[in-house]
Protein backbone atom coordinates (compact mmCIF):
# COMPACT_ATOMS: atom_id res chain seq x y z
CA UNK A 1 0.00 0.00 0.00
CA UNK A 2 1.32 3.45 -0.90
CA UNK A 3 1.98 6.41 1.61
CA UNK A 4 -0.93 8.37 -0.09
CA UNK A 5 -3.19 5.71 0.66
CA UNK A 6 -1.78 5.29 4.24
CA UNK A 7 -2.56 8.59 5.49
CA UNK A 8 -5.70 8.26 3.82
CA UNK A 9 -7.07 5.05 6.36
CA UNK A 10 -5.82 6.70 10.23
CA UNK A 11 -8.80 5.82 11.91
CA UNK A 12 -10.09 7.84 14.89
CA UNK A 13 -12.78 7.61 17.86
CA UNK A 14 -16.61 8.39 16.66
CA UNK A 15 -17.03 10.95 19.25
CA UNK A 16 -14.20 12.96 17.72
CA UNK A 17 -16.26 13.13 14.57
CA UNK A 18 -18.42 15.97 13.79
CA UNK A 19 -21.20 16.25 10.99
CA UNK A 20 -20.04 19.44 9.40
CA UNK A 21 -21.70 21.43 6.61
CA UNK A 22 -25.29 19.39 6.95
CA UNK A 23 -27.53 20.32 3.95
CA UNK A 24 -30.60 21.93 5.98
CA UNK A 25 -33.58 19.47 4.81
CA UNK A 26 -36.19 20.97 2.24
CA UNK A 27 -39.52 19.70 1.52
CA UNK A 28 -41.53 20.28 -1.48
CA UNK A 29 -45.14 18.50 -2.41
CA UNK A 30 -45.59 16.96 -5.48
CA UNK A 31 -49.00 15.82 -7.22
CA UNK A 32 -49.19 12.41 -9.32
CA UNK A 33 -52.01 11.77 -11.50
CA UNK A 34 -54.26 8.54 -10.55
CA UNK A 35 -57.00 8.20 -13.19
CA UNK A 36 -58.43 5.54 -10.42
CA UNK A 37 -59.45 8.34 -7.84
CA UNK A 38 -62.11 9.87 -9.97
CA UNK A 39 -64.28 12.83 -9.05
CA UNK A 40 -66.00 13.59 -12.67
CA UNK A 41 -64.91 10.65 -15.04
CA UNK A 42 -63.39 11.09 -18.55
CA UNK A 43 -63.69 8.92 -21.45
CA UNK A 44 -60.11 8.81 -22.11
CA UNK A 45 -59.38 7.47 -18.38
CA UNK A 46 -62.80 6.26 -17.08
CA UNK A 47 -64.60 5.08 -20.09
CA UNK A 48 -66.73 2.62 -18.95
CA UNK A 49 -68.72 5.61 -17.06
CA UNK A 50 -70.35 7.92 -20.14
CA UNK A 51 -71.97 10.55 -19.08
CA UNK A 52 -74.29 14.00 -21.34
CA UNK A 53 -73.46 17.06 -21.56
CA UNK A 54 -75.09 20.28 -24.13
CA UNK A 55 -73.55 19.88 -27.36
CA UNK A 56 -73.20 22.53 -30.08
CA UNK A 57 -71.59 21.89 -33.30
CA UNK A 58 -70.18 23.62 -35.90
CA UNK A 59 -69.72 21.13 -38.73
CA UNK A 60 -70.92 22.01 -42.01
CA UNK A 61 -69.11 19.00 -43.91
CA UNK A 62 -66.37 21.08 -45.30
CA UNK A 63 -63.31 19.03 -45.96
CA UNK A 64 -59.58 20.61 -44.65
CA UNK A 65 -57.52 22.30 -46.76
CA UNK A 66 -54.21 23.62 -45.57
CA UNK A 67 -55.35 27.36 -45.49
CA UNK A 68 -57.94 26.39 -43.16
CA UNK A 69 -55.20 25.52 -40.31
CA UNK A 70 -56.53 25.69 -36.48
CA UNK A 71 -59.33 28.26 -38.34
CA UNK A 72 -62.50 28.09 -35.89
CA UNK A 73 -65.80 27.66 -37.52
CA UNK A 74 -68.05 29.55 -35.18
CA UNK A 75 -68.52 30.41 -31.46
CA UNK A 76 -72.05 30.18 -29.75
CA UNK A 77 -73.89 33.13 -29.21
CA UNK A 78 -73.96 35.28 -26.37
CA UNK A 79 -77.78 34.84 -24.65
CA UNK A 80 -79.89 37.65 -24.25
CA UNK A 81 -78.51 38.88 -21.61
CA UNK A 82 -75.00 39.30 -23.01
CA UNK A 83 -73.42 36.12 -21.40
CA UNK A 84 -71.31 33.91 -22.65
CA UNK A 85 -71.50 29.93 -23.47
CA UNK A 86 -69.08 28.94 -20.85
CA UNK A 87 -70.96 31.23 -18.32
CA UNK A 88 -72.60 28.97 -15.32
CA UNK A 89 -76.15 31.21 -15.79
CA UNK A 90 -75.99 31.17 -19.90
CA UNK A 91 -79.75 30.80 -21.27
CA UNK A 92 -79.02 28.16 -23.86
CA UNK A 93 -79.50 29.61 -27.88
CA UNK A 94 -81.67 28.41 -30.47
CA UNK A 95 -81.38 29.70 -33.93
CA UNK A 96 -78.87 28.46 -36.91
CA UNK A 97 -76.99 26.18 -34.61
CA UNK A 98 -78.86 24.88 -31.33
CA UNK A 99 -78.00 22.93 -28.30
CA UNK A 100 -78.47 19.45 -27.86
CA UNK A 101 -78.04 16.78 -25.07
CA UNK A 102 -75.80 14.23 -26.06
CA UNK A 103 -73.71 11.02 -24.23
CA UNK A 104 -69.70 10.71 -24.05
CA UNK A 105 -67.32 9.81 -25.63
CA UNK A 106 -67.35 12.42 -28.48
CA UNK A 107 -65.23 11.53 -30.84
CA UNK A 108 -64.76 11.23 -34.68
CA UNK A 109 -64.63 7.40 -34.01
CA UNK A 110 -67.96 4.99 -34.29
CA UNK A 111 -66.31 3.65 -31.24
CA UNK A 112 -63.99 4.88 -28.50
CA UNK A 113 -62.62 2.84 -25.62
CA UNK A 114 -65.30 0.03 -26.22
CA UNK A 115 -67.91 2.86 -26.08
CA UNK A 116 -70.32 4.01 -28.96
CA UNK A 117 -69.47 7.24 -29.78
CA UNK A 118 -71.67 10.87 -30.32
CA UNK A 119 -69.85 11.00 -33.92
CA UNK A 120 -69.46 14.76 -34.01
CA UNK A 121 -66.94 14.88 -36.89
CA UNK A 122 -65.71 12.54 -39.49
CA UNK A 123 -61.70 12.37 -40.15
CA UNK A 124 -61.28 13.97 -42.79
CA UNK A 125 -64.27 16.88 -41.90
CA UNK A 126 -63.17 20.53 -39.90
CA UNK A 127 -64.86 22.03 -37.51
CA UNK A 128 -65.80 22.75 -33.68
CA UNK A 129 -67.30 21.26 -30.79
CA UNK A 130 -68.66 23.50 -27.50
CA UNK A 131 -69.54 21.23 -24.75
CA UNK A 132 -70.96 22.19 -21.25
CA UNK A 133 -71.13 19.66 -18.61
CA UNK A 134 -72.73 20.31 -14.96
CA UNK A 135 -71.74 18.32 -11.85
CA UNK A 136 -72.10 18.56 -8.17
CA UNK A 137 -69.94 17.72 -5.11
CA UNK A 138 -71.07 17.50 -1.78
CA UNK A 139 -67.72 17.73 0.37
CA UNK A 140 -64.34 19.63 -0.04
CA UNK A 141 -61.31 17.57 -1.87
CA UNK A 142 -58.48 17.83 0.69
CA UNK A 143 -56.07 17.10 -2.27
CA UNK A 144 -54.49 18.45 -5.24
CA UNK A 145 -56.81 18.27 -8.58
CA UNK A 146 -56.32 17.18 -12.00
CA UNK A 147 -58.23 18.35 -15.20
CA UNK A 148 -58.29 15.39 -17.90
CA UNK A 149 -58.44 17.61 -21.09
CA UNK A 150 -57.84 15.06 -24.25
CA UNK A 151 -58.43 17.07 -27.44
CA UNK A 152 -57.90 16.91 -30.83
CA UNK A 153 -56.95 19.13 -32.39
CA UNK A 154 -56.74 22.91 -30.92
CA UNK A 155 -57.30 25.47 -30.41
CA UNK A 156 -58.62 24.17 -27.40
CA UNK A 157 -59.97 25.62 -24.01
CA UNK A 158 -61.40 24.63 -20.64
CA UNK A 159 -63.56 26.72 -18.38
CA UNK A 160 -64.80 25.78 -14.56
CA UNK A 161 -68.07 27.81 -13.33
CA UNK A 162 -67.12 30.83 -16.26
CA UNK A 163 -62.94 31.25 -15.75
CA UNK A 164 -61.05 29.65 -17.80
CA UNK A 165 -58.74 27.27 -16.38
CA UNK A 166 -56.44 26.00 -19.83
CA UNK A 167 -56.07 26.17 -23.20
CA UNK A 168 -54.15 25.35 -26.11
CA UNK A 169 -53.24 26.79 -29.48
CA UNK A 170 -52.03 23.68 -31.06
CA UNK A 171 -51.33 19.97 -31.70
CA UNK A 172 -53.48 17.10 -30.13
CA UNK A 173 -53.43 14.62 -27.27
CA UNK A 174 -56.19 12.88 -26.31
CA UNK A 175 -54.52 11.90 -23.36
CA UNK A 176 -53.61 15.60 -22.05
CA UNK A 177 -54.52 16.40 -17.88
CA UNK A 178 -52.63 19.34 -16.27
CA UNK A 179 -53.27 19.98 -12.60
CA UNK A 180 -54.83 22.85 -11.38
CA UNK A 181 -53.91 25.55 -9.53
CA UNK A 182 -55.09 26.59 -5.62
CA UNK A 183 -57.10 29.34 -7.17
CA UNK A 184 -58.41 26.97 -9.96
CA UNK A 185 -59.22 24.30 -7.56
CA UNK A 186 -61.21 26.99 -5.17
CA UNK A 187 -63.81 27.88 -8.37
CA UNK A 188 -65.29 24.68 -7.44
CA UNK A 189 -68.33 24.49 -5.41
CA UNK A 190 -68.74 21.66 -3.10
CA UNK A 191 -71.51 22.98 -1.20
CA UNK A 192 -74.09 20.53 -3.78
CA UNK A 193 -74.76 23.77 -6.05
CA UNK A 194 -73.98 23.19 -9.57
CA UNK A 195 -70.78 23.38 -11.08
CA UNK A 196 -70.22 23.99 -15.29
CA UNK A 197 -67.10 22.30 -17.34
CA UNK A 198 -67.20 23.91 -20.83
CA UNK A 199 -65.31 22.25 -23.38
CA UNK A 200 -64.35 24.22 -26.79
CA UNK A 201 -61.87 21.67 -29.29
CA UNK A 202 -61.72 22.42 -33.02
CA UNK A 203 -60.62 20.15 -35.69
CA UNK A 204 -58.66 19.98 -38.55
CA UNK A 205 -58.19 16.75 -40.05
CA UNK A 206 -57.89 13.10 -39.22
CA UNK A 207 -59.31 11.61 -35.73
CA UNK A 208 -60.98 14.07 -33.65
CA UNK A 209 -61.78 13.92 -29.75
CA UNK A 210 -63.02 15.98 -26.69
CA UNK A 211 -63.15 14.90 -23.35
CA UNK A 212 -63.12 16.19 -19.70
CA UNK A 213 -62.95 15.14 -15.85
CA UNK A 214 -61.64 15.97 -13.08
CA UNK A 215 -58.94 13.47 -10.75
CA UNK A 216 -58.15 13.72 -7.51
CA UNK A 217 -54.00 13.59 -7.44
CA UNK A 218 -51.49 11.08 -5.14
CA UNK A 219 -49.50 13.79 -3.18
CA UNK A 220 -46.41 13.16 -1.83
CA UNK A 221 -44.10 15.06 0.18
CA UNK A 222 -40.06 14.65 -1.23
CA UNK A 223 -37.30 15.98 1.56
CA UNK A 224 -33.91 16.47 0.16
CA UNK A 225 -31.24 15.50 2.16
CA UNK A 226 -28.44 15.42 -0.04
CA UNK A 227 -29.03 18.27 -2.82
CA UNK A 228 -27.77 17.73 -6.54
CA UNK A 229 -26.64 20.18 -8.54
CA UNK A 230 -30.12 21.49 -9.55
CA UNK A 231 -29.91 23.25 -5.86
CA UNK A 232 -26.67 24.85 -6.05
CA UNK A 233 -23.62 23.40 -5.14
CA UNK A 234 -22.87 21.19 -2.46
CA UNK A 235 -20.64 20.92 0.38
CA UNK A 236 -18.09 17.56 0.54
CA UNK A 237 -14.66 16.11 1.57
CA UNK A 238 -12.91 14.92 -1.28
CA UNK A 239 -9.68 12.89 -1.88
CA UNK A 240 -7.34 12.08 -4.85
CA UNK A 241 -5.79 8.31 -4.61
CA UNK A 242 -2.64 8.20 -7.01
CA UNK A 243 -4.19 5.51 -9.72
CA UNK A 244 -6.85 2.64 -10.26
CA UNK A 245 -4.36 0.27 -8.69
CA UNK A 246 -4.64 2.15 -5.39
CA UNK A 247 -8.50 2.14 -5.74
CA UNK A 248 -8.22 -1.74 -5.99
CA UNK A 249 -6.01 -2.16 -2.91
CA UNK A 250 -7.75 0.24 -0.67
CA UNK A 251 -10.80 -1.46 1.30
CA UNK A 252 -13.94 0.52 1.47
CA UNK A 253 -14.24 -0.27 5.33
CA UNK A 254 -11.65 2.18 5.76
CA UNK A 255 -13.07 5.36 4.10
CA UNK A 256 -16.52 5.03 3.70
CA UNK A 257 -17.51 4.91 7.29
CA UNK A 258 -18.96 7.91 9.32
CA UNK A 259 -15.92 7.84 12.00
CA UNK A 260 -13.27 8.28 8.91
CA UNK A 261 -10.38 10.69 9.99
CA UNK A 262 -10.89 13.21 7.58
CA UNK A 263 -7.83 15.16 8.74
CA UNK A 264 -5.72 14.82 5.21
CA UNK A 265 -9.34 15.33 2.70
CA UNK A 266 -10.05 18.43 0.91
CA UNK A 267 -13.24 20.26 1.63
CA UNK A 268 -14.50 21.49 -1.36
CA UNK A 269 -17.61 22.01 -3.18
CA UNK A 270 -19.34 19.69 -6.17
CA UNK A 271 -19.99 18.22 -8.52
CA UNK A 272 -16.66 17.65 -9.70
CA UNK A 273 -15.73 17.27 -13.26
CA UNK A 274 -12.47 17.39 -15.46
CA UNK A 275 -14.12 19.49 -18.35
CA UNK A 276 -15.75 23.37 -18.59
CA UNK A 277 -19.17 21.31 -18.77
CA UNK A 278 -22.51 21.60 -16.09
CA UNK A 279 -20.68 19.89 -13.87
CA UNK A 280 -17.94 22.08 -13.20
CA UNK A 281 -17.76 23.43 -9.84
CA UNK A 282 -14.43 21.81 -8.70
CA UNK A 283 -11.97 20.74 -11.18
CA UNK A 284 -10.86 16.81 -10.69
CA UNK A 285 -8.23 15.54 -13.30
CA UNK A 286 -10.30 12.53 -14.09
CA UNK A 287 -7.79 10.76 -17.00
CA UNK A 288 -5.19 11.25 -14.01
CA UNK A 289 -6.51 10.11 -10.64
CA UNK A 290 -9.24 8.27 -9.18
CA UNK A 291 -11.66 10.35 -6.98
CA UNK A 292 -13.68 9.79 -3.47
CA UNK A 293 -16.53 11.73 -2.01
CA UNK A 294 -17.54 12.01 1.03
CA UNK A 295 -20.98 13.76 2.14
CA UNK A 296 -22.31 14.17 5.72
CA UNK A 297 -26.65 14.78 6.35
CA UNK A 298 -27.90 14.44 10.01
CA UNK A 299 -30.95 12.51 10.94
CA UNK A 300 -32.99 12.81 14.23
CA UNK A 301 -35.16 9.57 15.73
CA UNK A 302 -38.25 10.75 14.10
CA UNK A 303 -36.57 11.42 10.49
CA UNK A 304 -35.55 7.60 11.04
CA UNK A 305 -38.98 6.73 11.60
CA UNK A 306 -40.19 8.72 9.02
CA UNK A 307 -38.02 6.65 6.47
CA UNK A 308 -38.14 3.27 7.31
CA UNK A 309 -41.96 4.07 6.26
CA UNK A 310 -41.12 5.93 3.10
CA UNK A 311 -38.92 5.61 -0.34
CA UNK A 312 -35.51 6.37 -0.42
CA UNK A 313 -33.83 7.79 -3.51
CA UNK A 314 -30.22 8.14 -4.50
CA UNK A 315 -29.84 10.17 -7.89
CA UNK A 316 -26.45 9.80 -9.65
CA UNK A 317 -24.97 11.47 -12.51
CA UNK A 318 -21.79 9.85 -12.67
CA UNK A 319 -18.16 8.62 -15.63
CA UNK A 320 -17.16 6.92 -14.90
CA UNK A 321 -17.25 3.33 -12.67
CA UNK A 322 -19.19 4.93 -9.29
CA UNK A 323 -19.99 2.70 -6.22
CA UNK A 324 -22.02 4.84 -3.45
CA UNK A 325 -21.64 3.24 0.13
CA UNK A 326 -24.08 4.38 2.70
CA UNK A 327 -22.32 4.18 5.70
CA UNK A 328 -19.82 1.51 5.04
CA UNK A 329 -22.59 -0.12 3.13
CA UNK A 330 -22.54 -0.97 -0.53
CA UNK A 331 -25.83 0.46 -1.97
CA UNK A 332 -24.96 0.79 -5.44
CA UNK A 333 -22.93 0.51 -8.13
CA UNK A 334 -22.68 0.76 -12.18
CA UNK A 335 -20.05 0.38 -15.06
CA UNK A 336 -19.45 2.88 -17.57
CA UNK A 337 -20.62 6.21 -17.74
CA UNK A 338 -24.13 8.07 -18.18
CA UNK A 339 -23.05 11.71 -19.69
CA UNK A 340 -25.40 14.47 -18.20
CA UNK A 341 -28.02 11.88 -17.51
CA UNK A 342 -29.09 10.90 -13.89
CA UNK A 343 -29.83 7.56 -13.01
CA UNK A 344 -32.13 6.73 -9.95
CA UNK A 345 -31.77 3.74 -7.62
CA UNK A 346 -34.25 3.27 -4.95
CA UNK A 347 -32.66 1.98 -1.20
CA UNK A 348 -33.66 -1.25 0.13
CA UNK A 349 -35.15 -1.79 3.35
CA UNK A 350 -31.88 -3.56 4.06
CA UNK A 351 -29.68 -0.39 2.51
CA UNK A 352 -31.85 1.75 5.20
CA UNK A 353 -31.42 0.30 7.80
CA UNK A 354 -28.27 1.27 7.67
CA UNK A 355 -28.71 4.78 8.35
CA UNK A 356 -28.41 6.33 11.81
CA UNK A 357 -29.15 9.24 14.26
CA UNK A 358 -27.18 11.61 13.86
CA UNK A 359 -24.39 11.61 11.83
CA UNK A 360 -24.48 9.89 8.36
CA UNK A 361 -22.25 9.71 5.69
CA UNK A 362 -22.73 8.73 1.91
CA UNK A 363 -19.78 8.04 -0.09
CA UNK A 364 -18.84 7.84 -3.82
CA UNK A 365 -15.83 6.41 -5.54
CA UNK A 366 -14.85 6.60 -9.35
CA UNK A 367 -11.79 5.38 -11.27
CA UNK A 368 -9.72 7.48 -13.74
CA UNK A 369 -10.76 7.26 -17.07
CA UNK A 370 -10.03 8.46 -20.80
CA UNK A 371 -12.39 11.19 -21.68
CA UNK A 372 -14.75 13.02 -19.66
CA UNK A 373 -14.76 12.87 -15.64
CA UNK A 374 -17.80 13.83 -13.07
CA UNK A 375 -19.72 12.66 -10.53
CA UNK A 376 -23.22 14.85 -8.90
CA UNK A 377 -25.49 12.72 -7.31
CA UNK A 378 -27.81 13.13 -3.77
CA UNK A 379 -30.12 11.10 -1.35
CA UNK A 380 -34.26 12.28 -1.27
CA UNK A 381 -36.92 10.73 1.21
CA UNK A 382 -40.41 10.67 -0.39
CA UNK A 383 -43.70 10.15 1.87
CA UNK A 384 -47.00 10.21 1.21
CA UNK A 385 -48.79 13.59 1.83
CA UNK A 386 -52.22 14.69 3.11
CA UNK A 387 -53.20 18.20 2.92
CA UNK A 388 -54.72 20.37 5.91
CA UNK A 389 -58.30 20.40 5.71
CA UNK A 390 -59.86 23.29 3.62
CA UNK A 391 -62.82 25.20 5.30
CA UNK A 392 -65.09 25.33 2.34
CA UNK A 393 -67.36 28.81 2.77
CA UNK A 394 -66.03 31.48 5.02
CA UNK A 395 -68.46 32.49 7.54
CA UNK A 396 -69.60 36.05 8.41
CA UNK A 397 -67.78 36.15 11.67
CA UNK A 398 -64.10 35.66 9.75
CA UNK A 399 -65.66 38.02 6.46
CA UNK A 400 -65.08 40.76 9.42
CA UNK A 401 -61.49 40.13 10.69
CA UNK A 402 -60.63 41.57 14.14
CA UNK A 403 -57.52 41.15 15.57
CA UNK A 404 -58.63 39.83 18.84
CA UNK A 405 -59.91 37.02 16.49
CA UNK A 406 -56.36 36.34 15.53
CA UNK A 407 -57.44 36.19 12.09
CA UNK A 408 -54.69 37.74 10.10
CA UNK A 409 -55.44 37.14 6.52
CA UNK A 410 -52.83 36.53 3.64
CA UNK A 411 -53.04 35.22 0.12
CA UNK A 412 -51.38 32.28 -1.22
CA UNK A 413 -48.03 34.23 -2.14
CA UNK A 414 -47.55 35.65 1.56
CA UNK A 415 -49.29 38.90 0.59
CA UNK A 416 -51.15 40.54 3.52
CA UNK A 417 -54.72 41.50 2.56
CA UNK A 418 -57.47 43.66 4.65
CA UNK A 419 -59.81 41.39 4.28
CA UNK A 420 -60.26 37.88 2.28
CA UNK A 421 -60.39 37.57 -1.21
CA UNK A 422 -62.44 35.10 -3.96
CA UNK A 423 -60.17 32.21 -3.73
CA UNK A 424 -57.99 30.64 -1.52
CA UNK A 425 -56.63 33.17 1.50
CA UNK A 426 -54.73 32.06 4.94
CA UNK A 427 -56.91 32.90 7.58
CA UNK A 428 -55.81 32.45 11.11
CA UNK A 429 -53.10 30.34 9.84
CA UNK A 430 -55.48 27.97 7.83
CA UNK A 431 -56.32 27.75 4.42
CA UNK A 432 -59.96 29.22 3.80
CA UNK A 433 -62.10 29.11 0.36
CA UNK A 434 -63.83 32.42 -0.33
CA UNK A 435 -66.95 31.63 -2.58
Amino acid sequence: MDMNSKRLLTMAACAAILATNVWAQEATITSTFNAQKVILPSSQYTPSETWQAQVMIFNDGRRYGDADYNHVWGTPPDDAEGRHWYDNDYVLTDGTKAWSEQTSPFSSDEFYQGQRSSRWIVSDITGDIYLRRTFTLTEAVPGTIFLACGHDDAPAEYYINGSRVWSVTDGWNNAEYVLLTDEQKALIHTDGTANLLAVHVHQNWGGAFADCGLYEADMARTTTLLPTLEAGPWDCMYYLLNDNASLQRLSPDEWTGRCTDEREWIFGYGPLSNSPDKFLTTAWASQQQPLLVRRHFALTAEMLEKMAASTVVLTCSYDEEPKVYLNRRLIWSHSGWNDNAYATYTLTADDKAALKEGDNVLCVSLQQGAGGGHIDYGLSITEPYTPEPVIDHISEAVMTVTPQEDATVYNLAGQHLAQPRRGINIVGGRKVVVK
